[in-house]
């Protein structure tokens, strides 16, 4: 502690009188001295970080021996002392969880006490658990270097900790924790499913785990559509062809071609497991195939199978199909 030093004479007696003496307190630095303090700055009041109190936080100011902290239920309401301390920090534990606080902090010495600082609010929080998260899903083969997971938002959540898994039934370790929805898992095995789980965590603890899904990178191309049909003049002026889901796939190429021999020509690229043929005139038996793709890149054809669209016959005829082919 560094002070200048004053000898002085009063009344016949001598004495030293400290100035400027600097006060090491609670990390928050003291000065004694005759000057009336600056307003203290920085104020800042936590929002539900911490489940039974609010922790009011606010910059050191030169001169001042002590701080009082103020507390009212709104920004202009009447306030109260709550609290005279040395530091510069305090943390308000006579709250109510999910009550708003508003607060102001002015510094004080000798000489007097500073203006307030302008108001901040905070609350505490509600002190329960995080809801389970729900709409968890992991990639099945759309990438080749990670599966991605995700899941929607908890109220109250501050944090979510993912867990990984080999099945279904055995053991979780916990993966990473994030404070996002969303996590992409770069050490894996490309063909190697995991399962994960995840669980949300705030200020009054964490939830309960999930229930567990499975994902999993792959460096193949995915196999042929299953299932494949083509409607028979059952749909007016179109052919309807659908198919069965692929595992991992991204999207799928539909092909046409006029005879069953014929060289098939794209017709389509879609995301759905369905395609409607409005190129079509009424009448005409077309063919069809279908492939399934990923980052891989595309996997067998499926097919051909037949369709012919419905109608009366009055339909115009349609364009050509595209150019591009096998």
């Amino acid at each position: 502690m560094n002070a200048q030093t004053k000898v002085g004479r009063r009344n016949g007696i001598y004495g030293v009188v400290l100035l400027g003496t600097a006060l090491a307190l609670g990390g928050c630095t003291l000065l004694t001295g005759g000057m009336a303090p600056s307003v203290p700055g920085e104020l800042t009041v936590t929002v539900g970080e911490f489940a039974d109190r609010v922790r009011v936080v606010w910059g050191p100011v030169a001169e001042a021996t002590g701080y009082e902290v103020w507390r009212s239920t709104s920004a202009t309401g009447a306030y109260q002392l709550v609290a005279t301390t040395g530091h510069c920090a305090y943390d308000d534990t006579g709250v109510i969880p999910e009550t708003t606080y508003w607060y102001k902090v002015r510094a004080c010495n000798r000489a007097g006490c500073s203006q307030f600082t302008p108001p901040q609010s905070g609350k505490a929080a509600s002190g329960q658990v995080p809801a389970v998260p729900t709409g968890l899903t992991a990639s099945q083969g759309t990438f080749t270097d990670r599966v991605r997971i995700t899941w929607q938002a908890s109220p109250r959540a501050t944090e979510y900790a993912l867990y990984r898994g080999l099945s279904q039934t055995g053991s979780f370790t916990l993966l990473t924790t994030v404070q996002g929805t969303s996590y992409d898992d770069l050490e894996v095995v490309l063909g190697t499913p995991y399962w994960y789980r995840v669980r949300a965590c705030g200020a009054g603890g964490c939830s309960v785990l999930s229930d567990p899904v499975s994902g999993f990178a792959t460096s193949q191309v995915p196999p042929a559509p299953q299932e494949l049909t083509a409607s028979d003049g059952t749909e007016n002026g179109k052919v309807v062809v659908t198919w069965q889901a692929v595992s991992g796939a991204v999207n799928y190429l539909v092909y046409r071609a006029l005879s069953a021999d014929g060289t098939p020509a794209l017709l389509a690229t879609v995301e759905e497991t369905t395609y409607e043929d409005t190129a079509v005139t009424v009448g005409t038996t077309y063919w069809y195939w279908v492939r399934a793709c990923n980052a891989s890149g595309c996997g067998p054809l499926a097919g051909p199978e037949s369709g012919t669209p419905g109608g009366n016959g009055e339909e115009p005829p349609p364009p050509p199909p595209g150019s591009t082919s096998l």
